[in-house]
């Protein structure tokens, strides 16, 4: 719904989003945002829910359209996880600008972010460094240390510091929520389709060329050993073809297009390999 909505409103400040991490000053075109709070991995369909109601706001206000996206994934900072990001940085920069979002809010997650109260994170990130003029976020957002923040919190401070705050409900398919976990469930299951129906299009990894061959983020998740069909898709946006993947833990063997950014996936696996002694 957000890509639909994108024609009718004049996007013309800039082709893709501006990055701010708080260490530099806010361009004034970007203050006053509406500001999508969220983790948005993946930018499944209910996230596009949140993202089509900032939208919005966005056009209706003539206001840039803003998200925040911590840098690490808290998960990763607090376990020290790896490899469960559904969409890793280039494929998910690429998602939000097709989204039309504005600017990137990227605060470092450390421990001194860790640590601020809910109170703190609104005064000093949405009022002082962004100064939103509304926020949108799904009923069950939680944020600030022990993550005592809440909905109401913001609602409550909002109303006192200026900003709105919109809430949007679960989305829910097969009488399930749809959920970043759900599309990690599918694909670490093999499950593509699954994923893909959940996503919204096909469920898709960035891939970099490494010294010794192709090779991905060390944060996206992956599907289960297997050979599967895949689309190589480049710089462009366009899809050369079909390839066959070969997959084993974290390693692959293919034959793959030079510049090819990521590899999308629409079905599960043709089969599953061999292995040697």
């Amino acid at each position: 719904m957000a890509e639909t909505m994108m024609a009718d409103r004049d996007c013309s400040i800039r082709t893709e989003p501006f990055i701010n991490d708080g260490t530099r000053p806010m361009p004034p075109e970007l203050r006053g945002s509406v500001l999508l709070l969220g983790n948005f991995d993946g930018l499944h369909l209910g996230h596009r829910a949140l993202v089509a109601e900032a939208f919005r706001l966005a056009a209706r206000s003539l206001r840039p359209m803003a998200v925040l996206q911590c840098d690490p994934h808290p998960r990763a900072y607090f376990r020290g996880e790896g490899g469960f990001l559904i969409s890793c940085a280039s494929v998910q920069r690429r998602l939000l600008t097709e989204a039309g979002i504005d600017l990137i809010y990227t605060p470092s997650f450390d421990a001194a972010f860790a640590a601020q109260s809910a109170e703190s994170f609104i005064t000093r990130h949405l009022v002082t460094e962004l100064g939103v003029s509304a926020v949108v976020v799904g009923s069950d957002f939680r944020f600030g240390h022990h993550r005592l923040g809440d909905v109401a919190l913001l609602e409550r401070m909002g109303r006192s510091l200026g900003f709105a705050t919109h809430v949007i409900g679960e989305c829910r398919d097969a009488g399930m929520r749809i959920s970043s976990s759900r599309v990690r469930t599918a694909v670490e299951m093999g499950d593509m389709a699954e994923a893909k129906r959940l996503l919204g299009r096909p469920f898709e990894a960035a891939i970099l060329r490494g010294p010794t061959g192709w090779c991905f983020d060390p944060m996206q998740i992956l599907p289960p050993d297997g050979t599967f069909r895949v689309e190589a898709r480049g710089a462009a946006g366009g899809y050369p073809g079909q390839r066959i993947l070969a997959l084993k833990g974290r390693s692959l063997m293919a034959s793959l297009p030079a510049g090819t950014l990521s590899l999308c996936w629409n079905t599960g696996p043709t089969g599953t390999l061999e292995t040697t002694n």
